[in-house]
């Protein structure tokens, strides 16, 4: 919908080892999550950067932002801010597993009101694949 714009500031990256699906099913989830958070009209920012032998993957929104009290929790399995019936709280649980495996870390910065911020580093050789 015409409701969220998607700025893409994508850096030159190499090709990384890893199982592309699931990597695809992190960012489906990271933004999914951001849409949902943006209630009426937002904004989106994906950016993408090399850094040595690692790249970064930034993904950003404006939308509600998740309480401090709740950002300890937001990697555990069923842990959801959502409603009973509007999320499992699996997406982010599962999202963390697959960037461990593939040998990265994923970090999140957030303020209620003020959007999150999600951001992915990962190696471009993974001894996994």
């Amino acid at each position: 919908r015409d409701r969220i714009t998607i700025h893409r500031e994508y850096g030159s990256l190499p090709q990384v080892e890893c199982h592309p699906g699931q990597i695809n099913q992190v960012f489906m989830n990271l933004l999914l999550n951001a849409a949902q958070a943006i209630h009426e009209t937002g904004e989106v920012w994906i950016r993408t950067a090399s850094q040595g032998e690692k790249v970064i993957i930034v993904i950003k929104d404006n939308g509600c932002g998740i309480p401090e009290a709740n950002l300890p929790k937001i990697f555990d399995p069923f842990f959801s801010t959502k409603k009973v019936g509007e999320g499992m709280g699996l997406g982010l649980s599962i999202s963390y597993g697959i960037i461990q495996k593939h040998g990265g870390t994923i970090h999140v910065s957030s303020h209620d009101d003020q959007g999150t911020e999600f951001t992915i580093e990962l190696p471009v050789k993974w001894s996994g694949a």
